[in-house]
């Protein structure tokens, strides 16, 4: 339904003829009254519709006011009941603003939307012309649900940091839901307008919130995350006292609300600050995403305040599809982050399975039948000899069977110290059998950290059996560890018979041995095994165990290197 006839700006006594509503520039206009006659009549059981978006407006006909906007309400469809009236009623419309506002859009909407029709009619009408909104709102939900779903996944498989995700898919919902109760079509359906308003504010302050305590799960330095702490618990607190307030001080002015949107909002905007400082730091893709994701949010939150603050209306377009497409981002993210966590638990239980199979190969291959049956043979001419050496040598020899025993158990890395014990049992047996042949030699400057067990005695092996007594006259065996600024250091030293690292090792048994320790010392505390030798000079075998344990990353790097 429309109006012709003539208008009066801000409330002047002047009035000015127009034939259409672009013949009047409403922008900078704080009060409009408009003198006419409608286009149409009002059929029986139809009701004239108005829309009013933080407007005040009084309708009169032949003089005699029918219709004045409730002041205690600022966004609604309404409508005027049971009064006849057509083309040749003189009608006057006066409209005002709510507060002086830059640039008005509430006049021309408000008679855009003038409507002479049924309920039912009025409502489809706006559902048609919301139809974009309605499905990005249903994105909302559905993205919050699978959201959620992911949540589950976390737990079910055990992994992953499971902290924040439902606050973020619950935020995402409370987000589509205030997106719903300000959609131009929501006072047909419930023209309840407290309560719409009551949970329009509830619903705009806890959107925040949850997606603050969402995106908090990816601070990861420590006073950041302790600041982000202090204002989600300060935002809490705040907003259920303001909610507790409302529901008990019904008749409280819209007003109330500025105090709580104004902390509400430096809060946000200093935890976005918290959040793009911290994410700032790290370069993977996941925090970057993060980064444009949680920009874009708060560009379309600030877009909807400067709108609101130019227009004195709220638009909520800006903040659906800045919702939205957070949602998306962080779906994406949440979808990619879970995928990788479960390549992580693949590749762990993968690592695990090589592991046992190391212990395994580790413990096989040193307890050998030949080695054994010499060791005994060397007691059994100790015991007529020297009972005393001898029971020095039983005792030494079964503490080197209980560590091989106890390696096929062993899943973390031990103290240095026992891997030495487990090192001087096998060199004392050793020693006992080839005398002046094999000369050992122990420079131990630090013990005080762990290494995988089985580790030093299996390269100590490898030199007394491949370098020193493959050399006619035997040689010397070094032992040495030393701590620096970054690492700790393990050196096997032996002046034997050496071999061409291009080519590697004659002995397939010493081979396995030694990618086993490599491969061990790189998964269990992301140490490195580099090997020297020059043939007729010796073998020098050095371990390097950080203090820091890499990244998986430099791991599988680790992983695929051949000798160094």
């Amino acid at each position: 339904m429309t109006i012709s006839g003539s208008y009066s700006a801000d409330g002047g006594n002047t009035f000015t003829d127009f034939d259409d509503y672009d013949d009047i520039d409403m922008s900078h206009l704080n009060r409009l009254i408009i003198k006419g006659h409608f286009n149409q009549d009002v059929k029986p059981g139809n009701k004239l519709y108005l829309f009013l978006n933080y407007i005040d407006a009084s309708v009169y006909i032949n003089d005699r006011i029918i219709y004045t906007s409730d002041p205690g309400v600022a966004y609604c469809w309404d409508s005027i009941d049971s009064y006849a009236f057509g083309p040749y009623d003189d009608v006057t419309i006066d409209l005002s603003t709510r507060g002086p506002v830059l640039y008005n859009v509430a006049f021309k909407q408000f008679l855009d939307r003038l409507n002479v029709s049924t309920k039912n009619a009025v409502l489809f009408s706006m559902l048609r012309h919301d139809a974009l909104r309605l499905t990005g709102n249903m994105l909302l939900i559905i993205i919050g649900v699978l959201i959620m779903q992911t949540y589950v996944e976390h737990i079910r498989s055990h992994s992953g940091k499971k902290a924040g995700i439902l606050s973020g898919a619950v935020g995402i919902m409370t987000g589509a839901l205030t997106c719903y109760i300000n959609a131009d079509y929501i006072t047909i359906i419930l023209p309840i307008y407290a309560v719409l308003e009551y949970f329009d504010t509830l619903t705009q302050i806890f959107t925040v919130i949850f997606i603050m305590s969402y995106l908090r799960r990816y601070i990861e330095d420590r006073e950041c995350e302790r600041r982000s702490g202090i204002i989600l618990v300060v935002s809490y607190n705040i907003s259920i006292l303001y909610m507790l307030w409302r529901a008990f001080f019904v008749d409280s002015s819209f007003s109330a609300m500025i105090p709580v949107m104004t902390i509400g909002g430096v809060a946000a905007f200093y935890f976005i600050y918290l959040l793009i400082k911290d994410l700032n730091s790290h370069k993977e893709s996941v925090s970057k995403a993060v980064t444009v994701n949680s920009a874009i949010l708060l560009a379309s939150i600030i877009g909807e305040v400067v709108y609101f603050l130019v227009t004195g209306t709220y638009k909520v377009d800006m903040m659906e599809v800045g919702l939205l497409v957070f949602a998306i981002g962080q779906y994406t993210a949440l979808v990619e982050e879970n995928i990788a966590e479960r390549r992580e638990a693949t590749r762990a239980k993968e690592l695990e399975n090589e592991l046992m199979e190391s212990r395994i190969n580790i413990m096989v291959s040193q307890i050998q039948p030949h080695f054994m049956y010499n060791a005994l043979s060397t007691i059994r001419a100790l015991v007529s000899k020297d009972p005393s050496e001898a029971r020095k040598a039983i005792d030494f020899f079964t503490k080197y069977l209980r560590s091989n025993m106890d390696s096929l158990s062993q899943k973390s890395c031990i103290p240095f110290k026992k891997e030495m014990e487990h090192v001087e049992s096998y060199l004392y047996i050793e020693k006992l059998r080839f005398g002046d042949m094999l000369n050992i030699v122990y420079d131990i400057e630090c013990e005080d950290f762990d290494i995988p067990c089985m580790t030093v005695q299996t390269l100590a092996e490898n030199a007394v059996k491949h370098g020193l007594l493959a050399r006619e006259n035997g040689g010397t065996l070094t032992i040495r560890s030393r701590e620096t600024a970054n690492c700790y250091e393990v050196q096997i030293k032996d002046d034997g018979v050496g071999f061409d690292t291009s080519k590697g090792f004659d002995d397939s048994r010493s081979h396995v041995g030694i990618e086993n320790s490599r491969k061990r010392l790189a998964a269990m505390c992301g140490g490195t095994l580099s090997i020297g030798s020059k043939i007729d000079v010796g073998t020098v075998i050095t371990i390097t165990i950080p203090k820091v344990v890499p990244d998986h990353a430099e791991y599988d790097k680790r992983r695929g290197g051949g000798l160094s």
